[in-house]
């Protein structure tokens, strides 16, 4: 199949009209149109190998994330865990190196050095509860093991050969909830075999759909937030 075609197929799926435009940038926001179930794009990769495996990771996204409309009215337009599952703060720090592991894994097999020295030694990890503040907004204001995860730890994956269609979904997934790491989780399959190794970002799944959030402020230590569970 080629990628028009692949993006004429979610066009098809999508109800887009027969002159829409055939680039990467058209299929943004197209999984949020099938919320909250997503039950209605089934089939979707049914022309590829690994179709099923990419179908039932979105069926974790929609399952995770639920309804789409906000207490306050409207609707979200990204992904957004509105009623996270409680976590132990044990198994979340369990989670957070296992990410942490997975990501060093992925940062010395494509020779990035400078996201292997930021993860060498393991930062500390400690678990907090409660809304995080922000990180800072000024990059030269951040730390390198935050600059380190959010700009060189994002661009891991896009260095495995994903096939045909990984550049053209990219944008696609990314726009779920912004994030590339669950950009990436996402579209794991495509780049499954060619990486050769066991799935580094499960971890970071499980801890974005129980709402974890990490913050980082300095050199050696990750904060992560757990929410506040209601009594």
């Amino acid at each position: 199949m080629t990628t028009e075609r692949l993006i004429r197929r979610f066009h098809e799926f999508g109800g887009a009209p027969s002159d829409a435009s055939i680039d990467a940038d058209s299929l943004i926001g197209f999984f949020q149109a099938f919320r909250p179930d997503g039950m209605a794009i089934r089939g979707l990769y049914e022309e590829l190998d690994v179709g099923d495996a990419l179908e039932a990771r979105l069926d974790q996204l929609y399952n995770a994330s639920g309804d789409d409309r906000r207490p306050q009215g409207g609707k979200d337009a990204y992904f957004v865990i509105r009623h996270p599952p409680p976590i132990d703060p044990d198994a979340a720090r369990d989670l957070t190196v296992a990410w942490l592991q997975g990501i060093g894994h992925l940062a010395v097999s494509s020779g990035d050095e400078t996201l292997t020295a930021a993860l060498d030694p393991m930062p500390s990890i400690r678990v907090l509860e409660g809304v995080p503040p922000k990180h800072p907004k000024d990059r030269r204001e951040k730390s390198r093991l935050l600059l380190a995860l959010q700009e060189d730890a994002s661009r891991l994956v896009e260095r495995i050969d994903g096939g045909p269609y990984a550049a053209t979904l990219r944008p696609a997934y990314y726009f779920t909830a912004c994030d590339t790491m669950l950009r990436d989780y996402l579209m794991w399959p495509l780049y499954a075999t060619a990486a050769g190794m066991e799935d580094p970002l499960e971890p970071y799944f499980e801890l974005w759909r129980h709402g974890v959030k990490y913050r980082i402020f300095g050199e050696t230590q990750i904060d992560i937030y757990l929410p506040r569970q209601q009594s």
